[in-house]
């Protein structure tokens, strides 16, 4: 067997840096991470990523803070076709995973064909209950679309939405959704669909300015579960975020 001497080894880890491609091993497996990973894991946790792009810039969202989480680059190039996410899946899926999420690096509905394609995928793979974390404004990005029965009907088992806001001003600030004051409505709304054809549930992260007790009381209006998350950045971004908040 040939082996590279060091300055050999050093020209060919320069050559592959120089065509900037990335890889990281994954139980045995090459995975490319050029363009960011589709699919991601930890423990017995199994996450899709079906796109980078969101309809928010929340001060508080881990996108500031990095390029992935648990070691995996989430940011895409480009969105997946169909194809190419259940390819993915079907690469990385393993039976021993016990806990399913649509939870990527940005908001899953901005590519709506693609997270149905994915939670139908599941479906045919396991019968353990797949979830999927949202915004909650398909109704202003789809109003043509059913996307409430169209998620059911792919096999969706629990919906987890950001209200984030006890109000359409906090949210605005907070959240700065692309779609401006309508936005904090339209999630109510969806909301309110969800509903009748799976488990809902708001989540809110615990922010200092952000009324807890008053996003809960919406939730309870509504019958619906609720969760505080715990702010996954630098404890110097939440003096910004506070500023931001009551200025």
């Amino acid at each position: 067997m040939n082996l590279m001497t060091s300055r050999q080894l050093n020209g060919w880890m320069t050559m592959m840096l120089s065509v900037n491609l990335k890889y990281s091993l994954r139980e045995g497996r090459a995975i490319s991470m050029a363009r960011g990973n589709l699919t991601y894991w930890r423990g017995n946790s199994f996450y899709i990523n079906p796109t980078s792009r969101c309809i928010n810039d929340c001060l508080f969202c881990v996108r500031h803070f990095g390029e992935g989480v648990f070691g995996f680059n989430l940011v895409l190039d480009k969105d997946p076709t169909v194809e190419e996410l259940v390819r993915e899946i079907e690469e990385t899926w393993k039976s021993k995973f016990t806990d399913i999420a649509i939870v990527g690096f940005g908001e899953p509905l901005l590519n709506l064909d693609g997270t149905i394609a994915a939670i139908r995928k599941m479906r045919e793979l396991s019968h353990t209950p797949i979830r999927m974390n949202t915004d909650g404004q398909a109704l202003l990005l789809y109003p043509s679309r059913d996307v409430p029965h169209e998620l059911a009907d792919a096999g969706l088992d629990r919906i987890q939405i950001s209200l984030n806001a006890p109000d359409s001003d906090t949210y605005l600030r907070l959240c700065q959704p692309k779609f401006g004051r309508s936005a904090y409505d339209s999630i109510l709304e969806f909301a309110e669909r969800c509903k009748p054809l799976m488990r809902v549930e708001f989540s809110v992260v615990d922010i200092p300015g952000v009324d807890i007790d008053a996003c809960r009381g919406i939730a309870k209006r509504m019958r619906i579960e609720f969760r505080v998350r715990v702010f996954k950045g630098p404890d110097g971004a939440l003096e910004g975020i506070l500023r931001t908040l009551t200025a």
